[in-house]
Protein backbone atom coordinates (compact mmCIF):
# COMPACT_ATOMS: atom_id res chain seq x y z
CA UNK A 1 0.00 0.00 0.00
CA UNK A 2 1.50 3.13 -0.79
CA UNK A 3 1.18 6.08 1.55
CA UNK A 4 -0.05 9.92 1.69
CA UNK A 5 1.58 12.32 3.36
CA UNK A 6 -1.30 13.83 5.20
CA UNK A 7 1.13 17.08 5.22
CA UNK A 8 1.64 18.07 1.57
CA UNK A 9 -1.04 15.07 0.28
CA UNK A 10 2.45 13.83 -2.27
CA UNK A 11 2.44 10.42 -2.72
CA UNK A 12 5.32 7.98 -1.49
CA UNK A 13 6.52 4.37 -1.98
CA UNK A 14 5.15 1.44 -0.06
CA UNK A 15 6.16 0.96 3.36
CA UNK A 16 7.68 4.66 3.90
CA UNK A 17 7.84 5.84 7.34
CA UNK A 18 8.44 9.76 6.07
CA UNK A 19 7.34 11.44 3.26
CA UNK A 20 9.85 12.15 0.42
CA UNK A 21 8.65 15.55 -0.46
CA UNK A 22 8.43 17.36 2.85
CA UNK A 23 10.12 15.23 5.22
CA UNK A 24 7.01 14.45 7.49
CA UNK A 25 6.21 11.20 9.22
CA UNK A 26 3.55 8.91 7.58
CA UNK A 27 1.16 7.15 10.23
CA UNK A 28 -0.58 3.88 9.78
CA UNK A 29 -3.28 6.12 9.07
CA UNK A 30 -2.46 8.08 5.92
CA UNK A 31 -0.65 4.75 4.38
CA UNK A 32 -4.14 3.17 3.54
CA UNK A 33 -4.71 4.42 0.03
CA UNK A 34 -3.68 2.20 -3.29
CA UNK A 35 -2.57 4.91 -5.38
CA UNK A 36 0.32 4.43 -7.52
CA UNK A 37 3.71 5.37 -6.10
CA UNK A 38 5.23 9.27 -7.74
CA UNK A 39 8.99 9.93 -7.63
CA UNK A 40 9.59 13.00 -5.82
CA UNK A 41 8.63 16.22 -7.95
CA UNK A 42 11.15 18.95 -8.22
CA UNK A 43 10.35 22.61 -6.82
CA UNK A 44 10.61 25.90 -8.93
CA UNK A 45 14.16 25.85 -7.29
CA UNK A 46 15.41 23.04 -9.06
CA UNK A 47 15.52 20.99 -6.12
CA UNK A 48 14.40 17.75 -5.33
CA UNK A 49 13.63 15.99 -1.72
CA UNK A 50 16.57 14.27 -0.65
CA UNK A 51 20.27 14.07 1.13
CA UNK A 52 23.40 15.00 -0.93
CA UNK A 53 26.24 12.55 -1.22
CA UNK A 54 28.93 15.48 -1.38
CA UNK A 55 29.39 14.49 2.01
CA UNK A 56 32.51 12.77 0.94
CA UNK A 57 33.21 15.83 -1.62
CA UNK A 58 37.26 15.90 -1.88
CA UNK A 59 36.92 19.99 -1.43
CA UNK A 60 34.57 19.58 1.58
CA UNK A 61 36.95 17.25 2.97
CA UNK A 62 39.70 19.60 3.04
CA UNK A 63 37.86 22.28 3.92
CA UNK A 64 37.08 20.37 7.41
CA UNK A 65 40.63 19.51 7.91
CA UNK A 66 41.63 23.34 7.26
CA UNK A 67 39.01 24.13 9.70
CA UNK A 68 40.12 21.77 12.39
CA UNK A 69 43.50 22.80 12.48
CA UNK A 70 42.52 26.22 13.07
CA UNK A 71 40.82 25.12 15.68
CA UNK A 72 43.76 23.90 17.79
CA UNK A 73 45.90 26.61 16.72
CA UNK A 74 43.05 28.79 18.02
CA UNK A 75 42.64 26.75 21.29
CA UNK A 76 46.80 26.62 21.56
CA UNK A 77 46.89 30.25 21.60
CA UNK A 78 43.38 30.70 23.80
CA UNK A 79 43.97 28.07 26.94
CA UNK A 80 47.12 29.76 27.83
CA UNK A 81 45.78 33.10 27.95
CA UNK A 82 44.12 33.18 31.79
CA UNK A 83 46.99 31.65 33.46
CA UNK A 84 49.37 34.17 31.82
CA UNK A 85 46.77 37.16 32.24
CA UNK A 86 46.58 36.25 36.16
CA UNK A 87 50.41 35.82 36.73
CA UNK A 88 50.53 39.60 34.81
CA UNK A 89 48.05 41.09 36.93
CA UNK A 90 49.90 40.15 40.13
CA UNK A 91 53.18 41.09 38.99
CA UNK A 92 52.18 44.63 38.24
CA UNK A 93 48.97 45.83 40.50
CA UNK A 94 50.82 43.70 43.33
CA UNK A 95 47.14 43.13 44.45
CA UNK A 96 46.88 38.85 44.55
CA UNK A 97 50.05 36.66 45.59
CA UNK A 98 52.02 35.41 43.03
CA UNK A 99 50.79 31.90 44.05
CA UNK A 100 47.08 32.73 44.23
CA UNK A 101 47.22 34.14 40.83
CA UNK A 102 48.77 30.85 39.44
CA UNK A 103 46.31 28.42 40.72
CA UNK A 104 43.19 30.99 39.53
CA UNK A 105 44.95 31.63 36.19
CA UNK A 106 45.31 27.51 35.81
CA UNK A 107 41.78 26.60 37.07
CA UNK A 108 40.40 28.79 34.11
CA UNK A 109 43.28 27.73 31.88
CA UNK A 110 41.87 24.04 32.88
CA UNK A 111 38.36 24.96 31.89
CA UNK A 112 39.32 26.39 28.48
CA UNK A 113 40.94 23.25 27.76
CA UNK A 114 38.38 21.05 28.84
CA UNK A 115 35.85 22.95 26.47
CA UNK A 116 38.43 22.14 23.72
CA UNK A 117 39.07 18.73 23.74
CA UNK A 118 35.00 17.83 24.13
CA UNK A 119 34.74 20.00 20.76
CA UNK A 120 37.76 18.29 19.33
CA UNK A 121 35.84 14.63 20.74
CA UNK A 122 32.70 15.85 19.34
CA UNK A 123 33.83 16.86 16.11
CA UNK A 124 35.43 13.35 15.15
CA UNK A 125 32.86 11.68 16.37
CA UNK A 126 30.72 9.07 13.90
CA UNK A 127 27.55 10.52 15.91
CA UNK A 128 25.83 11.88 12.04
CA UNK A 129 21.67 11.08 12.60
CA UNK A 130 18.47 11.95 10.87
CA UNK A 131 15.58 12.98 12.76
CA UNK A 132 12.28 14.69 12.24
CA UNK A 133 12.07 18.35 14.29
CA UNK A 134 8.82 17.45 16.66
CA UNK A 135 9.09 20.40 18.79
CA UNK A 136 10.67 24.05 19.19
CA UNK A 137 10.30 26.41 21.98
CA UNK A 138 11.67 29.00 23.47
CA UNK A 139 12.18 30.81 27.32
CA UNK A 140 13.61 33.50 29.03
CA UNK A 141 15.79 32.31 31.41
CA UNK A 142 17.93 34.31 34.65
CA UNK A 143 21.09 34.06 35.00
CA UNK A 144 23.43 35.11 38.50
CA UNK A 145 27.01 36.47 38.57
CA UNK A 146 28.07 37.10 41.95
CA UNK A 147 25.85 40.98 42.54
CA UNK A 148 24.72 41.01 38.90
CA UNK A 149 21.26 39.46 38.04
CA UNK A 150 21.00 39.13 33.64
CA UNK A 151 18.06 37.38 31.14
CA UNK A 152 18.57 35.79 28.25
CA UNK A 153 16.51 33.22 25.92
CA UNK A 154 17.27 30.03 25.81
CA UNK A 155 16.14 28.43 22.34
CA UNK A 156 15.01 24.36 22.13
CA UNK A 157 14.85 22.27 19.33
CA UNK A 158 13.21 18.48 20.00
CA UNK A 159 13.62 16.39 17.55
CA UNK A 160 12.87 12.40 17.12
CA UNK A 161 15.53 10.22 14.94
CA UNK A 162 14.71 7.18 12.97
CA UNK A 163 15.43 4.38 15.76
CA UNK A 164 12.69 7.05 18.12
CA UNK A 165 15.74 8.50 20.22
CA UNK A 166 15.02 12.04 21.72
CA UNK A 167 17.28 14.75 20.32
CA UNK A 168 17.78 17.84 22.56
CA UNK A 169 19.30 20.93 20.97
CA UNK A 170 19.46 23.76 23.62
CA UNK A 171 21.21 26.95 22.03
CA UNK A 172 21.33 30.37 23.90
CA UNK A 173 20.94 34.07 22.99
CA UNK A 174 24.13 35.63 22.69
CA UNK A 175 25.83 32.66 20.95
CA UNK A 176 25.34 30.91 17.83
CA UNK A 177 21.69 29.99 17.15
CA UNK A 178 21.29 27.78 14.02
CA UNK A 179 18.95 24.85 14.72
CA UNK A 180 16.03 27.03 15.82
CA UNK A 181 16.25 29.66 13.27
CA UNK A 182 17.22 27.10 10.39
CA UNK A 183 14.56 24.08 11.01
CA UNK A 184 10.99 24.06 11.66
CA UNK A 185 8.43 21.79 13.09
CA UNK A 186 8.19 18.68 10.85
CA UNK A 187 11.06 19.29 8.86
CA UNK A 188 13.55 16.15 8.32
CA UNK A 189 17.13 16.69 8.70
CA UNK A 190 20.59 15.19 9.13
CA UNK A 191 22.90 15.94 11.66
CA UNK A 192 26.89 15.96 10.57
CA UNK A 193 29.10 17.25 13.74
CA UNK A 194 31.89 17.45 12.00
CA UNK A 195 31.19 20.53 10.13
CA UNK A 196 30.91 24.05 10.93
CA UNK A 197 27.11 23.90 10.06
CA UNK A 198 26.03 20.47 10.78
CA UNK A 199 22.40 20.49 9.51
CA UNK A 200 20.98 19.49 6.55
CA UNK A 201 17.29 19.67 5.60
CA UNK A 202 15.93 17.31 3.66
CA UNK A 203 13.79 18.89 1.37
CA UNK A 204 16.25 22.03 0.62
CA UNK A 205 13.49 23.71 -1.09
CA UNK A 206 12.08 24.79 2.69
CA UNK A 207 15.14 26.04 3.17
CA UNK A 208 15.80 29.73 4.12
CA UNK A 209 19.06 29.15 3.08
CA UNK A 210 22.14 27.19 2.10
CA UNK A 211 24.72 27.24 4.63
CA UNK A 212 28.16 26.21 3.44
CA UNK A 213 29.36 23.28 5.77
CA UNK A 214 33.07 24.81 6.11
CA UNK A 215 32.35 28.43 6.84
CA UNK A 216 29.00 28.94 7.47
CA UNK A 217 28.26 31.35 5.26
CA UNK A 218 24.46 31.80 3.89
CA UNK A 219 23.99 31.02 0.03
CA UNK A 220 20.90 31.09 -1.78
CA UNK A 221 19.35 27.45 -2.30
CA UNK A 222 19.65 28.38 -5.90
CA UNK A 223 23.35 28.46 -5.66
CA UNK A 224 25.40 25.48 -6.00
CA UNK A 225 29.11 26.63 -4.30
CA UNK A 226 29.57 28.81 -1.30
CA UNK A 227 30.07 32.74 -2.40
CA UNK A 228 33.05 33.10 0.26
CA UNK A 229 35.06 30.22 0.26
CA UNK A 230 33.58 28.45 -3.19
CA UNK A 231 33.39 24.86 -2.10
CA UNK A 232 30.60 22.72 -2.79
CA UNK A 233 27.23 22.93 -1.23
CA UNK A 234 25.27 20.09 0.22
CA UNK A 235 22.66 19.97 -2.75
Amino acid sequence: MSGVCSSCGAVNKDGAKFCENCGAPITSETNVNNIPTAAPVATPSGLTPGFSDRVNDPEILAAVKKNRKASKIFAAIIVPLPLIGFALYSLITQKMEIGKALGAGAVVSLIFLLFAVRSFIKARANNTYEAVVTEQKARERTERNQEHVSTYTEYITIAKTDDGKKKRIVEREGGLVTAYHYLNVGDRFKYHPQFTFPYELYDKAKAPYIACVGCGTHNPVTADRCSKCNIPLLK
